[in-house]
């Protein structure tokens, strides 16, 4: 972008950008290194427009992230133009002879695909200059998923999967009310040190406060004989229905990762009887595709974009089923 220290303050002179000399050495050194930069201060203090001056300096343009309170992933990066996936279904579906398969890749690829600012940021074939303005204002909803991606983006992201759940509450400000106490390989100190967290099948929880313990068992307190009853009834249903499920429903009923994290046995209950919901409606899901034929049960699953092994709650289910068993009946 620049090829020398003086080349940026001559630039940025240029654009009428008036500049300390601190200013064009951590332009320049961020170029260099491929690092963004933070600027902080007060409103109308030139924050935004130092971006715009850097973008003309280097004869390119600004791509603008505009955050503010509740912005989503969509917003930032992206999402499918659903009503053009069901007209791209519906035009090709009145053909005699077609590819299902290539059908499903089509519609997920970008030609449907209304790309944000992040990815708008990334296609250009010249780089640009990525804003993102007012990031303070972001909620911690989207800072998680920030954070997920950018692990991934430096292969850290598995690790995330060797950390037991912990679900914490939110005040009346969306605040935390605690800070969950990371694992001891979780810190920058000890993974400097070369510590690094074992494998699932090794490693041994300590009981924390959601109940769980590290062997396996309860914790003694909230859950009794029949709550661990309870519990052997839950596990023996997610071969049933299938892990994808089985999970979205703990996480959306009960708020956790594992059936043997319940403490309530009130809890317990309903989490079993939308367990067993499940369990009759994936029955009803199999009993209707027996009865269809192959492309006609792949044309209405690509209509809902609802693969049966992606579903994770009831109402997607009991979507997929309704739609499946009214063809069934038409036919």
């Amino acid at each position: 972008m620049f090829s020398f220290l003086e080349e940026v303050s001559e630039r940025l002179r240029f654009t009428g950008y008036i500049a300390d000399s601190i200013a064009p050495t951590t332009v320049y050194l961020a170029a260099k290194l491929h690092k963004p930069l933070l600027l902080e201060g007060p409103g109308d203090s030139g924050k935004t427009q130092s971006a715009y001056a850097v973008a003309a300096a280097a004869d390119t343009i600004v791509e603008r992230l505009q955050c503010y309170e509740g912005i989503n992933e969509e917003k930032a990066i992206g999402k499918f133009d659903e009503p053009l996936q069901r007209l791209c279904v519906e035009l090709k579906s009145k053909s005699d002879s077609i590819d299902w398969e290539y059908l499903r890749t089509e519609l997920h690829g970008q030609l449907f695909f209304s790309a944000g600012p992040l990815l708008r940021a990334l296609q250009y074939e010249k780089p640009c200059v990525l804003l993102i303005d007012e990031l303070d204002k972001v909620g911690h909803a989207f800072e998680a998923q920030a954070f997920k991606r950018a692990l991934s983006c430096f292969g850290l992201g598995r690790y995330l999967y060797d950390m037991d759940g912990e679900w914490i509450d939110l005040d009346q400000h969306g605040v935390p009310k605690k800070t969950p106490k990371l694992p001891r390989w979780a810190t920058p100190k000890a993974w400097l040190a070369g510590l690094r967290p074992k494998p699932r099948r090794n490693r041994h929880a300590s009981v924390r406060a959601n109940g769980h313990c590290g062997n396996g068992e309860l914790a003694s307190h909230g859950v009794n004989g029949h709550g661990k009853s309870l519990v052997g009834e839950i596990e023996a249903i997610e071969q049933k229905i299938g892990n994808r499920l089985y999970r979205g429903l703990l996480k959306r009923v009960a708020r956790v990762w594992s059936s043997q994290q319940i403490r309530e046995t009130a809890v317990l209950q309903r989490v079993l009887a939308q367990m067993q919901g499940a369990q009759r409606g994936v029955a009803r899901l199999e009993a209707a595709r027996g009865r269809l034929a192959p492309e006609v049960v792949q044309k209405i699953i690509v209509f809902l974009n609802a693969p049966p092994a992606k579903v994770e709650d009831l109402k997607t289910l009991h979507s997929l089923v309704v739609a499946l068993e009214k063809e069934v009946g038409e036919t």
